[in-house]
């Protein structure tokens, strides 16, 4: 490791250096990106990842939230303290806690490309024999103006800086488009695989808050288990659309013929394989409060999906007085549930079918809306339901553009077979939860011009299913109401910037949906350029939040679960850093958590998790065009 880091000095050094000799700018490459949404591949354009500042908030970590509790290492299980940044529930409970390190169609990223693109990030920090290392690699190229293909490998491992924290993880995946004037396709094929050890948490906190002169490595414990979760997907949808040719006239002497969809008829495939296993050589009896095998922890489940979709529709483009699409689709889902009853391995077959219709406009600035709605009316989700919208526009108000958005959702869903039944070493529960309820109404109003953005969400949910104290799932029979504000507002000056976010979270349960009040992220820097060429930012942020019950985290079962004797907060953690840009590559060093040095206390994600001491961190990405 210590050589790894020895050549990311030398590479840094070598690019400074090299400014010198830069005499010609190469010219800017075309690279187009979007995402997809899994189910009708509808593109949602992004900008490529080549951003000159902030880099060192490019981990997975940060990027999934900014406040999130975590067991303390790159690829652990992680929540965000945030309630509108955790993403929704999953048939198989065990995914919530990986959701931000998984590759599938939900976070895959899809390329056209003038000339083969690639991409090589490698970052790397911790402390001595504790480093935490992730490389990713990407590939894609396009083969004619219509075909793209591509490949990413992404790798993690990570030591951790306490006991029992180890984690690796691998994900890779192939994926391409096919864009033509009838036909589109998009495929995408993915693994993941990721496996941690399982500490449960210092034993002690005073450890932390009154550090005794042990190393970090050596604080003992409460657990060593050891958990590993696969993911695999192979998601396929193919686009077929009739319409006519239009003539557009360039100028008084030459007409050109666009083609104009007018139905467009799609097949979606989506293949999906999980798994969790949680494994103990020797079960621990005085963490857990139930044991039934006392030599041999094994618990393993499993859900296989197969689902298929088929939708119809009538395009915006072809309308000139309303413009406006319809979309009709049917989808089936096929699951198999494998899990544990009676010590032995048992499979459960079910199935679901859905109908359900999208009214939309997504063409033009000033004004856009999407409507959707669904009813699974055949199978085991039979009477789950969605109502889902959003409508929005930009509009100028003297020299300013200003765009407001509102969105909203009311849908009703069946809880997950793991939720109504398990069985492993530790836990047991067989419950019958009745569906649950959630109604969501939300704005945003930003000022791109200004910086500016307020996002306002209120939700009510009926029949919350939650972890309580004994971490056993629990459903809340009455309400529960969430409010959040979410403000964005950056601030220029010359060549300082200041980046401001903060938001405020009202639950009218903390004691089953606890949340922090106030949560605050801010990052001073000043930007400069040398030689022309050399892209500079130095600086330092901030992350705080009020203090909480915050939930806490049971290795046995891979949840989070509510607590009411610890309180987690009001510790800042401060980092400093360095960034560089120049041409195709892009480097930064960081001191994580540097306030460790001058400040005593409790610096807890959650009960008995600490987060990383002060540590170095650095990293090189590196854009390739041909």
């Amino acid at each position: 490791m210590f050589v790894r880091r020895l050549i990311l000095i030398f590479l840094s050094s070598y690019l400074i250096i090299s400014v010198f000799g830069q005499a010609v700018v190469s010219k800017a490459k075309y690279v187009k990106t979007w995402k997809v949404s899994d189910r009708f591949a509808v593109v949602d354009s992004i900008p490529v990842d080549t951003l000159h500042v902030n880099y060192q908030d490019a981990n997975l970590i940060d990027r999934f939230s900014i406040a999130n509790s975590y067991t303390g290492n790159l690829g652990s299980p992680i929540q965000s303290k945030l309630y509108f940044d955790r993403p929704a529930n999953t048939d198989f409970i065990f995914s919530n806690a990986y959701f931000p390190y998984l590759m599938n169609i939900h976070t895959a990223t899809f390329y056209n490309t003038k000339t083969p693109f690639s991409n090589l990030d490698y970052v790397t920090g911790g402390t001595k024999f504790r480093e935490e290392d992730h490389v990713k690699f990407l590939f894609t190229a396009n083969a004619n103006k219509k075909l793209n293909i591509g490949t990413t490998l992404d790798f993690i491992y990570a030591g951790g800086e306490y006991a029992n924290i180890a984690v690796q993880r691998f994900n890779g995946s192939l994926f391409g488009t096919y864009n033509g004037k009838h036909y589109n396709a998009t495929g995408l094929l993915t693994t993941n695989n990721l496996s941690n050890f399982e500490s449960g948490g210092i034993t002690n906190s005073s450890y932390i808050t009154n550090p005794v002169g042990i190393e970090n490595k050596d604080i003992p414990t409460n657990t060593k288990g050891f958990g590993n979760y696969k993911q695999n997907q192979f998601y396929f949808n193919q686009q077929y659309s009739v319409g006519f040719e239009r003539p557009i006239r360039v100028n008084a002497d030459s007409v050109r013929m666009d083609y104009v969809p007018v139905t467009r008829f799609a097949h979606t495939l989506n293949l999906s394989d999980v798994r969790k296993r949680y494994y103990e050589l020797t079960p621990d009896t005085a963490f857990y409060k139930s044991t039934k095998n006392l030599t041999l922890t094994n618990d393993t489940a499993s859900l296989q999906t197969f689902t298929n979709n088929f939708s119809i529709s009538m395009e915006e483009e072809f309308n000139k007085w309303m413009r406006f699409g319809l979309t009709a689709f049917i989808e089936n889902e096929v699951q198999r549930y494998t899990y544990t009853e009676s010590d032995l391995l048992n499979r459960k077959f079910l199935s679901s079918t859905k109908l359900g219709g999208i009214l939309s406009k997504q063409r033009g600035q000033r004004f856009r809306y999407n409507v959707l709605g669904e009813l699974s009316f055949v199978g085991y989700k039979a009477g789950d339901f969605l109502l889902d919208g959003n409508v929005g526009g930009f509009f100028k108000l003297w020299k300013d553009s200003i765009s407001l958005v509102a969105k909203g959702f009311i849908r009703s869903d069946k809880p997950s077979c793991f939720l109504q039944n398990y069985q492993s070493n530790h836990f047991v529960w067989n419950n019958d939860f009745d569906n649950i309820y959630r109604t969501h109404i939300g704005g945003t109003f930003s000022i791109p011009t200004r910086l500016f953005s307020l996002d306002v969400s209120v939700e009510n949910l009926t029949k919350y299913i939650y972890f309580n104290d004994d971490a056993m799932p629990t459903q809340y029979s009455g309400n529960i109401q969430v409010l959040a504000a979410n403000f964005k507002q950056d601030f220029h000056v010359g060549a300082l910037t200041l980046e401001n976010n903060m938001v405020y979270q009202i639950s009218s349960m903390p004691g089953v949906l606890p949340l922090p009040a106030l949560t605050l992220f801010h990052n001073l820097y000043v930007t400069t350029k040398w030689f022309s060429v050399l892209s500079i930012q130095l600086g330092a942020n901030v992350r705080y939040h009020t203090a909480y019950y915050a939930p806490t985290y049971m290795p046995a079962t891979g949840q989070f679960y509510t607590q009411s004797t610890t309180e987690i907060g009001n510790y800042p953690v401060v980092n400093a850093y360095l960034n560089f840009h120049l041409k195709r590559t892009r480097f930064f060093v960081e001191y994580y958590h540097v306030n460790n040095f001058f400040m005593n206390g409790a610096y807890f994600s959650m009960p008995n998790y600490p987060i990383n001491p002060h540590i170095m961190k650095m990293g090189l990405s590196w854009n390739f065009y041909d």
